[in-house]
């Protein structure tokens, strides 16, 4: 197995543990979770191809879609305004968990 088989291992190990904490909290319905971790490998004519893990709960395909229309905006406003593109939800997020935190996932 190689690094890159490897480090897909570990990322399935991590979309598992994902889904766990949402059954631990007892949030399956609530939680909406679309997690996709690849890597750009490419085929015999120098195409790309994503070689991925993806996990998906997600309750009907309204909430996907609203899911990819959340996703569609975020990259594009991130995009065209570079002031804001380091502003991400989830800082504000550890910030204020700061000392729960796992000091190595800052």
């Amino acid at each position: 197995m190689d690094d890159r088989d490897k480090f897909l291992l570990e990322i399935q190990k991590l979309h598992i543990m994902m889904e766990e904490l949402t059954l631990k909290y007892n949030m399956h319905g609530e939680v909406v979770n679309i997690m996709l971790t690849g890597i750009l490998d490419y085929d015999e004519f120098g195409e790309p191809v994503l070689k991925a893990v993806y996990s998906l709960d997600v309750d009907n395909e309204d909430i996907l879609q609203e899911a990819f229309d959340f996703l569609s905006f975020s990259y594009t406003f991130s995009e065209d305004n570079d002031d804001l593109a380091s502003e991400t939800w989830y800082r504000s997020i550890l910030d204020e968990l700061d000392d729960d935190v796992d000091p190595s996932l800052n």
